[in-house]
């Protein structure tokens, strides 16, 4: 019976060792007060987005706590131009730097790329890019 109540002190003890504190975020609980959680990934769509080709759109996804984006250049597949969609990350990528006062970027992995059907069903290809930026 003591080792049963042992363990179980034991184990409820290192659980709440392990627990975390969770709370929900607001702008005001914020320590740079930005109004949003610099844990969380934000979508953001460039206002200049560079294209050349009518079907392509540019998406980029920003985590302000690691300065790590992955930007998305998406178009129809019979439109697709690989040097045309890395020169328009590339453009999109220097842009965003000088919009969020970074000085230089760095890639973290391989472009990819990735062909798809979408929703409706036509086929598209997609250049993706994943980059760290520093101050």
């Amino acid at each position: 019976m003591k080792k049963i109540f042992v363990l179980a002190s034991v184990v409820f003890v290192s659980s709440m060792l392990l627990a975390q504190n969770t709370q929900s975020f607001t702008p005001e609980t914020s320590i740079n007060n930005k109004g949003y959680d610099e844990k969380t990934t934000l979508i953001i769509v460039p206002e200049n987005q560079h294209l050349r080709d009518q079907t392509a759109t540019v998406r980029i996804e920003y985590t302000p706590m690691y300065d790590e984006v992955r930007i998305y250049y998406t178009c129809m597949y019979v439109t697709y131009d690989k040097a045309e969609a890395m020169n328009t990350v590339m453009e999109c990528l220097v842009d965003f730097m000088k919009d969020n006062q970074y000085y230089h970027y760095t890639y973290l992995a391989r472009d990819r790329e990735k062909y798809f059907k979408n929703e409706r069903g036509y086929s598209c290809a997609q250049y993706m890019s994943y980059v760290k930026f520093s101050r």
